[in-house]
């Protein structure tokens, strides 16, 4: 069995609640994850001003000692003549063996009103020394329509066919777990880790020999306690479930980031990180494969 620790952080563009962009705080905060591999959303890559025109997938990897992917959902015009194309989407980083990147445009529904910002998902594999290997899809979806949204999701699920063995699909979704858009994932075998982990713990508890009346009693408040909290995630930590908030990060009442699995993967733990410059909090989840 392979232990992964695998977390997901829409980093902002580096953009603190101070208004500044600290591309050196931002990697403090990711080495904190203590991760094998992390997922990143809103990165810029020569983009411009705003992050001082430089390639942060690059000097995040340079400041972490971390191989690195980029992957551009969006690609602009250079801002001077012969200057460098303005790019901006997710990348992957890990202290391991990166290989076979690939980023893959994703679909726009299209009865749904044009997209403000083209969406793509990346796609690597990652492999440690012993020769255990993962792979790694990485996306920011449409925050805007649903309709966008499941368009984006079917484009996933039609370039995970390809995959095989143990995947892990990592991103800022723009959408609970259990919103509708995002029901073709679970249709297609995909497991969302908190959903996952929280019915392997009630596995656990049935298996412990609790009274039969008590192990009854939980049973049949089980699911409105999980109806409760999706609507309220905010309620999650008072429950003791892995189903917390991430969004807005100082005071999180959204759970729109979000790592599913597929394969011969095991969740045994998800973390929402601790609050952090960007607007929004990263998770991370530790697997065994």
């Amino acid at each position: 069995m392979a232990l992964w620790r695998v977390a997901t952080f829409n980093i902002r563009h580096g953009l603190g609640r101070d208004g500044r962009v600290d591309l050196a705080r931002t990697a403090g905060e990711i080495a904190a994850l203590r991760a094998d591999v992390i997922g990143l959303q809103e990165v810029d890559v020569a983009f411009g001003p705003r992050s001082a025109g430089e390639d942060q997938a690059a000097r995040l990897a340079e400041l972490l000692g971390y191989e690195v992917a980029f992957g551009a959902a969006l690609e602009l015009p250079p801002l001077v003549a012969d200057g460098p194309r303005r790019r901006y989407g997710v990348a992957l980083l890990t202290p391991h063996t990166l290989a076979d990147p690939v980023m893959q445009p994703l679909p726009a529904h299209p009865g749904a009103p044009a997209l403000d910002e083209p969406r793509g998902v990346l796609r690597a594999r990652v492999t440690r020394e012993a020769g255990e290997a993962l792979d790694l899809l990485v996306t920011h979806l449409d925050p805007e329509l649903p309709a966008h949204r499941t368009a984006e999701v079917l484009g996933i699920l039609r370039l995970a066919e390809e995959i095989t063995g143990p995947a892990v699909l990592l991103g800022d979704l723009n959408a609970a777990p259990h919103h509708p858009e995002l029901a073709p994932l679970a249709a297609a075998g995909w497991r969302e880790a908190a959903h996952e982990l929280r019915t392997a713990r009630g596995a656990r508890s049935r298996g412990r020999g609790a009274g039969a009346r008590r192990a009854a009693l939980r049973e049949a408040a089980r699911p409105a306690l999980h109806r409760l909290l999706q609507d309220l995630p905010v309620l999650a930590p008072l429950a003791g479930d892995p189903a917390r908030p991430t969004h807005p990060a100082r005071l999180p009442v959204r759970r729109i980031d979000s790592l599913w699995t597929r394969g011969p993967v095991e969740v045994l733990d998800l973390e929402t990180g601790a609050l952090t410059a960007s607007d929004h909090r990263p998770v991370v989840a530790t697997l065994a494969t």
